[in-house]
């Protein structure tokens, strides 16, 4: 369908739309200097400690209007033997940040998820001291920084279904190390059990946390609208069955329900102590979590395929 021209009221009405968007949209420039920190001193440590021979920042801190509390630093590295990545990651783990750090071996990524990281990077070179976060935006000067007369900024539902796909893709990982962890608890010593448990639920609990950081995203650049206040993470996961003026639901209510009990489960894994969780609770979320996933993946596909059908027929 070819696409109909706004009259001059209509163009007006959207830009002064576009703009209250801008408005409201400000960036947490404190949080951004503490990420960008946390990723340089990062960088430090694969460079002298473990021999990287790159260091690059990709992922939502690369995108600074959407990057806020509760977002991850996703740092990728090349260079390093499979042992060293392994001991990498372990000191990325026990790196004092506020945020979630995940550490990406670059030399074994493959496809789109490769390419995904060499379009966002932005490269933290070896030896360079801290600098201000705001030049490492170079790229993003037009949408990050927008000049009077400049493009405002519009949904791109093509980049909103890449960023989902990242996510879902660092999401496969995780269950295929839940089902290592299935195939080895029931072949292990019992003195193992305990130790490989409190790994499954560690994982499930990430698993959700990566399914809302994507309900996030789309909270953000689509609804225009993120919940607030003590049940945000409950009120937000009903946002997504909702059926909206700017998009289709993005989770059916089965899956909405079974997220739930997910939801539920990584409250208690956060806030109680790990002994606590008692192994028949954590393993039947573990059984199941194959399927819900895949029942969150067609959801999602599902959902942004109606977003590039609409830009399609805009």
């Amino acid at each position: 369908m070819p696409k109909q021209k706004m009259s001059p009221d209509e163009l007006s009405a959207c830009r002064k739309r576009l703009e209250q968007v801008w408005k409201n949209r400000g960036m947490d420039e404190g949080l951004l200097h503490q990420a960008w920190h946390d990723a340089q001193q990062v960088a430090a440590l694969l460079y002298e400690e473990f021999g990287a021979t790159q260091v690059s920042v990709f992922g939502s801190l690369t995108e600074p209007l959407w990057f806020m509390k509760g977002s991850d630093i996703d740092v990728a590295v090349s260079g390093l033997s499979n042992d060293a990545y392994i001991k990498a990651r372990i000191a990325i783990m026990n790196f004092d940040s506020a945020f979630r750090i995940d550490l990406i071996n670059f030399d074994t990524s493959e496809g789109l998820f490769r390419e995904r990281i060499k379009h966002q990077a932005i490269p933290i070179e070896k030896g360079t001291r801290p600098v201000l976060w705001q030049p490492l935006y170079k790229h993003l000067q037009r949408q990050v920084f927008p000049t009077e007369g400049g493009e405002l900024y519009e949904m791109n539902r093509k980049r909103i279904k890449q960023r989902i796909n990242d996510e879902l893709d660092k999401i496969d990982g995780i269950l295929e190390r839940i089902q290592r962890g299935l195939d080895n608890i029931d072949v292990l010593p019992v003195q193992a059990r305990e130790f490989i448990e409190n790994t499954i639920a560690t994982d499930l609990a990430d698993i959700y946390r990566g399914i809302e950081n994507i309900f996030l995203r789309i909270a953000r650049e689509v609804d225009r609208h993120v919940p607030t206040g003590s049940r945000w993470h409950k009120n937000l996961l009903a946002q997504m069955t909702e059926k909206r003026p700017e998009r289709p639901p993005v989770i059916s209510e089965n899956t909405s329900l079974q997220l739930e009990d997910l939801l539920d489960f990584r409250h208690k894994m956060n806030n109680i102590y790990g002994k606590e969780l008692r192994y028949e609770k954590t393993m039947p979320h573990a059984k199941s979590i194959d399927e819900l996933f895949a029942s969150v993946s067609q959801d999602l596909n599902t959902f942004t395929d109606s977003l590039e059908k609409r830009e399609e027929g805009a």
